[in-house]
């Protein structure tokens, strides 16, 4: 027995297109048979036709097993009886009809009701029939996606919670830290205002207060770049990390830096050494720069302290690269990947304090510039952070 497909080969050969023999009457009752004990065999889809009006015209197998409603039972009743009361209020069944009207298709997902009145999460295509231009009906197509659906919401639920999680590390690790500065510089105005409340007018020592307004300074200072910190995150958050590119030496910029933390570096028995032997000049945000420096400097210090720090400017293959090694704890390689999340840290909180931020920040500032931030390192063998700067023009802002 020939098909059609079969009978097409006959077509002449200079043919531009395929040319279909007429089906014998046989042949279209066999295809109209084979469409049907499709659409009665199929359970895993709901196939239904509706008439112009919404009423249920046709029900298969699938319908059955997902909605739950026998044939006798459903057949001529509106299939606005399958919306949940809110999507009713919201008139969703005549919409959806209007919209498969005018566009010939309406697709949707969203909650639907069964016969025993559990609820299910479908996936709804609604196509409109024509024929001969008039609008004949619609077939509708549904597919159960509870148990994805249901997933997608354990998922959203863990991430949910890993959310609070982070939210209540980082007020524990952010109310430490604010505390922090805030403590010494309490005691220091505290112990001038006593030292001014009993020492005679004119014998206050200007060396002493000094010595005592340059440690609150430091801590107003601390207190300051924290609040930044908090701030850039913010900004990250909502894509609002704004760059102000202009011509500059990064060389120029990390020596200043170098020269800033030198005497801090000296506190912890560090050493810092600068190798930048020519100007490194790029368009890049400045202010932006000397925080990601800052904060590569001040994290070497932190756990490479009592040995040297190498910071290293240079070009390399057209990019602009700053390495900041230092010879500290290192960091294990599992947790290399992630040391650039926020209010991540690789080490215990109890030993090193820190809101986990500065690495972050690094990143984000580095990658809004168009480069890259890489770390190379092992535990007990220090830790090496490179960044690599393209020297054209920095973009506008994230």
């Amino acid at each position: 027995m020939r098909s059609a497909l079969d009978d097409s080969h006959n077509a002449p050969a200079d043919s531009s297109g395929i040319t279909y023999t007429e089906l014998p009457e046989s042949a279209g009752r066999d295809t109209a048979d084979q469409l049907r004990l499709l659409i009665e065999n199929v359970t895993d889809y709901a196939i239904v036709t509706l008439d112009t009006h919404g009423h249920v015209a046709s029900w298969n197998p699938g319908a059955e097993r997902i909605k739950g409603y026998r044939a006798e039972e459903i057949l001529g009743q509106h299939f606005s009886r399958f919306y949940p009361p809110e999507a009713l209020a919201k008139r969703k069944p005549w919409k959806a009809l209007e919209v498969a009207a005018r566009e010939g298709r309406f697709a949707e997902e969203g909650w639907r009701v069964r016969r025993d009145g559990s609820r299910f999460w479908a996936n709804v295509v609604i196509s409109a029939l024509y024929e001969d231009g008039r609008l004949r009906g619609f077939g509708k197509v549904v597919r159960d996606f509870t148990d994805r659906k249901q997933a997608e919401e354990r998922r959203e639920l863990e991430r949910l919670r890993e959310a609070l999680h982070d939210r209540d590390v980082f007020l524990s690790v952010a109310s430490h830290e604010l505390k922090t500065p805030l403590t010494p510089l309490q005691l220091k105005l505290t112990s001038l205002q006593r030292l001014a409340e009993n020492t005679p007018e004119g014998a206050l020592s200007s060396a002493r207060v000094a010595r005592e307004l340059d440690v609150a300074r430091r801590q107003v200072r601390k207190l300051a770049d924290l609040i930044e910190d908090l701030l850039d995150v913010s900004r990250i958050n909502v894509g609002k990390l704004s760059l102000e590119p202009e011509p500059m030496d990064l060389a120029a910029a990390v020596r200043e830096v170098v020269a800033r933390y030198t005497p801090q570096a000296a506190q912890v028995d560090s050493t810092l050494t600068l190798d930048a032997p020519a100007p490194v000049e790029g368009v890049w945000d400045k202010r932006r720069l000397d925080q990601v420096v800052t904060n590569l400097i001040t994290n070497a210090l932190k756990y490479g302290a009592g040995g040297p720090v190498h910071v290293r400017v240079s070009t390399e293959n057209g990019e602009s690269c700053l390495s900041v090694r230092d010879e500290g704890i290192g960091i294990a390689p599992e947790d290399q990947p992630r040391i650039f999340d926020r209010f991540v840290r690789a080490v215990s909180e109890r030993n090193y304090g820190g809101m986990g931020l500065g690495l972050f920040i690094t990143q984000q500032v580095v990658e809004a510039h168009g480069g890259e931030i890489r770390v190379h390192s092992a535990p007990g063998q220090g830790a090496t952070f490179t960044v690599r700067l393209p020297p054209g023009s920095a973009p506008s802002g994230r």
